[in-house]
């Protein structure tokens, strides 16, 4: 039989996720465990009008080669426009020392960092709830990913202090500061000032992603670490994926020119570069339409969807669990008691309600067991919501008092 490299962990066959997922053998069952937007937000026809409009330029020789061709970095035009966004709107990037790429979803993107950056051995600091997605890739490039402690606040300034004192060959900080994946947290701006301050009295990298930024339901927007920096020690990720949809598969990075170039060159070699029509099509969309009246919406449509999960949960467990209060994105955390098992309890809820959502191990290095797992509520209806916590409230019971 053909041997792996030692990077590769294989997923164990009766696993926790397979106990989870086998929840959907069953017609009634219903899942808070998906990290996308919506669907009912996609704006398909848009994007259908645009791209028949861009099939319609292809007997332009430039334009046939822009469409149909290999596209280093990006389509220009897409590249331009959301550059000018983030820095006349957010005041995220610097033309005179950044630049930006275009990427196959942010996905591809934390894979690439992760591959410049890291030696076997070299380690990379995350929040210690943080996107399974990233902790995976990194342990794939064998890195020590080492979790800091979070509160209400997000990452805590003085942890994170004795942990760059502490570990050796620290590569990056990688933080979704912004509505975090998969708790919901917002860092403060102090914290984010804080954050700031360390990576550069350590002379280590910010991997600032930030898929959920834009999409604020309450609360005050707090500036990116990407918009203190001067010094070049910030690479911000945002992708198209939460707000236009997640099949165009477009992410992005602003950051150091040189560290932009040699993310550029890990991508050639990866998949020498992006679709160029869809590219070309998404521009035109943004040219046409209004990109921030669309988020608008989206942000109505998540806004009245999170109120009915909190109420929910205020319903159904206000006395046996805490939860976190988004102010945007797709996620929050529901912590139940002390001592029980996140894991366990996932896969009872699967297995005896039929509902999906996944434990809070699978968001922290080493896939630690935590009394805590992560609710979606981007997805489900407001119905399936209220359905989906009456279910979970009275499998938490049950669960209680089977641990009692």
């Amino acid at each position: 039989m053909t041997k792996f490299a030692d990077r590769i962990v294989p997923i164990p066959e009766g696993g926790v996720m397979s106990k989870i997922f086998a929840a959907f053998d069953y017609p009634d069952a219903l899942s808070l465990g998906d990290g996308v937007p919506d669907a009912s937000t996609f704006p398909v026809q848009e994007l259908k009008a645009m791209t028949i409009e861009a099939f319609d330029e292809a007997d332009d020789p430039v334009i046939n080669n822009v469409l149909f061709s290999y596209l280093d970095g990006g389509y220009p035009k897409l590249k331009e426009f959301i550059f000018d966004r983030c820095m006349n709107k957010y005041n995220t990037g610097n033309p005179e020392m950044d630049s930006i790429q275009l990427f196959g979803g942010a996905q591809q993107l934390i894979d690439l960092v992760a591959k410049i950056y890291c030696n076997p051995g070299d380690t990379i600091i995350v929040e210690d709830s943080s996107y399974g997605g990233a902790i995976f890739s990194f342990e794939e490039y064998q890195a020590n990913v080492v979790g800091v402690p979070i509160d209400e606040h997000g990452i805590i300034p003085e942890a994170l202090e004795e942990t760059l004192k502490r570990e050796k060959n620290v590569k990056f900080i990688y933080v979704i500061p912004t509505f975090s994946n998969p708790t919901g947290i917002e860092m403060s701006l102090e914290r984010r000032k804080a954050v700031y301050d360390l990576a550069v009295k350590y002379d280590v990298m910010i991997f600032e992603d930030s898929p959920y930024f834009e999409l604020r339901y309450s609360g005050d927007y707090i500036p990116t670490i990407k918009s203190m920096d001067t010094t070049g020690h910030v690479i911000f990720a945002g992708s198209l994926s939460k707000i236009i949809c997640p099949g165009i598969r477009i992410g992005y990075a602003i950051g150091p020119k040189p560290v932009m170039d040699a993310i550029l060159n890990g991508k050639i070699n990866n998949d020498i570069s992006g679709p160029g029509i869809i590219q070309v099509a998404v521009a035109k969309y943004l040219e046409k339409y209004d990109l921030d009246a669309h988020i608008a919406e989206c942000c109505d449509l998540y806004r009245t969807k999170r109120d009915a999960m909190l109420a929910a949960l205020e319903r159904e467990m206000g006395d046996i669990a805490t939860w976190t209060h988004p102010e945007g994105g797709f996620f929050l955390w529901l912590t139940i008691p002390e001592g029980l098992s996140g894991k366990d309890f996932a896969v009872y809820v699967a297995e005896k309600k039929h509902v999906v959502l996944y434990p809070g191990a699978n968001y922290h290095p080493k896939g630690e067991d935590v009394n805590a797992v992560r609710l979606n509520f981007s997805v489900p209806t407001e119905d399936q919501i209220d359905d989906c916590i009456k279910k979970v409230g009275d499998a938490l019971k049950e669960f209680i008092e089977l641990n009692k």
